[in-house]
């Protein structure tokens, strides 16, 4: 049987109207890269956002110029690193971002809080902070709550907070400002993505 040959065009011409023109290609490039920005920002104002640390109040755990990635809607538990604006700024300026403070918490709604040197009594039992770094040879004064800010235990929604560098002057914390109310809370540390060889969970922290 004779099969009719059919002399088809050059590979090239063949498909050169399958390629897309140059300006789909840039519009899909535009597009590609909107929708990357626009899925970030989104992450970025509802979900997890970077904080870089600023100052010395948290040493050993962080240092200044740390990047951390922090977590808006995570449960905060004790030990938690937390993320709050400034308590001792009473006239923000709106044109202005907000001062934030890196701090710990130490103490949840309910505790009852204490001091002897270095050791911390929680509802009336010693508890190790394992996170601290006693070769830094702290000079912490004794305190409990009520003999410090007049409450017998942590109020509701409120947390008291201290900074890591238990060294007089170093962290302006609980201590200074009294409790952290809950609501204005931004976020908790989740980890610590710079420097890279510091990567990873931060000490005494929760699970997510």
């Amino acid at each position: 049987m004779h099969k009719e040959r059919v002399d088809l065009p050059p590979r090239s011409s063949r498909y050169d109207n399958e390629k897309p023109s140059f300006t789909r290609e840039l519009l899909s490039t535009v597009l590609y890269i909107a929708i990357i920005v626009s899925l970030f920002v989104f992450i970025e104002r509802n979900f997890y956002a970077p904080v870089k640390v600023d100052g010395d109040s948290m040493e050993e755990t962080l240092s200044d110029g740390d990047f951390l990635l922090m977590n808006r809607y995570s449960e905060i538990e004790r030990f938690d690193v937390i993320i709050f604006p400034d308590p001792l700024d009473n006239n923000p300026n709106e044109d202005e971002e907000a001062k934030l403070f890196v701090k710990r918490v130490i103490g949840l709604p309910g505790d009852r809080i204490s001091y002897e040197g270095d050791q911390l009594f929680l509802n009336g039992e010693a508890v190790t902070e394992e996170y601290l770094d006693y070769s830094m040879d702290y000079s912490f004064a004794s305190f409990s709550l009520e003999s410090l800010l007049g409450y017998e235990e942590v109020p509701a929604n409120h947390y008291f907070v201290l900074g890591d560098n238990r060294n007089p002057g170093k962290s302006q914390d609980s201590r200074v400002f009294s409790f952290v109310d809950g609501e204005s809370i931004v976020g908790k540390v989740s980890l610590r993505y710079w420097p890279l060889k510091e990567f990873g969970r931060i000490d005494g922290q929760s699970k997510e």
